[in-house]
C-alpha cells in the first residue's frame, strides 16, 4: 500500500488519468490511510514505494477484499500505455483480492473505451451490466471474473 502522504500524488495522477472523474486528495486520504479496507498498489519512477519522497506514479489501482471484490480504480499514465504495465498491475490486484478471499472480482469500465476493456477481456473479465450515465460523459459496462480455485 503506497503510505498515506502520497494522497496528494495520487489525486493529481488520477486527475491526470481520468479528468473530471478523479478521485479529490481528500478521498485518496481517507482510502491510504491505516483503517481503509482497500488494497492498493502502485508502479512507481524513482526508488520505489520505501523511497523518502513521493516518487512519480506510472500506475495506480486499488481492489476492495471480500468474497465479491472490486477493482475500485485502475490506471496508467499515458506515456506508460501498451507497454504492459495495466496487465501486470490488474494481475496483482486480482491476486491480492484472491489472497483476501475473493470468489469474484467485479470492475467497471468505460463502454467506449476500447483499450481499457480489451485488456480486461484478455484477463478472463466478462460483461455482466451497464450502468448509464456512471461517468461524467459515458455509461459504464460492468465486467465480472470468477476467481475460485
Amino acid at each position: 500500500r503506497p503510505p498515506a502522504g502520497w494522497a496528494g500524488a495520487a489525486a493529481a495522477f488520477d486527475a491526470r488519468v481520468f479528468g473530471p472523474d478523479a478521485w479529490p486528495a481528500s478521498v485518496w486520504r481517507h482510502e491510504l490511510s491505516d483503517g481503509a479496507a482497500g488494497v492498493y498498489l502502485a508502479f512507481v519512477d524513482g526508488d520505489g514505494p520505501h523511497a523518502s519522497a513521493v516518487p512519480g506514479i506510472l500506475a495506480l489501482g486499488g481492489v476492495s477484499p471480500g468474497p465479491e471484490a472490486e477493482i475500485l480504480t485502475i490506471g496508467v499514465a499515458e506515456s506508460w500505455r501498451g507497454r504492459g504495465l495495466g496487465g501486470r498491475l490488474l494481475d496483482e490486484l486480482v491476486s491480492a483480492a484472491v489472497r483476501e478471499g475473493a470468489e469474484t472480482v467485479f470492475l467497471e469500465v468505460r463502454s467506449r473505451s476500447e483499450g481499457a476493456r480489451a485488456l480486461y477481456e484478455g484477463r478472463g473479465f466478462v460483461p455482466v451490466g451497464l450502468r448509464r450515465r456512471y461517468y461524467r460523459d459515458d455509461d459504464a459496462l460492468v465486467m465480472r471474473r470468477d476467481v475460485r480455485r
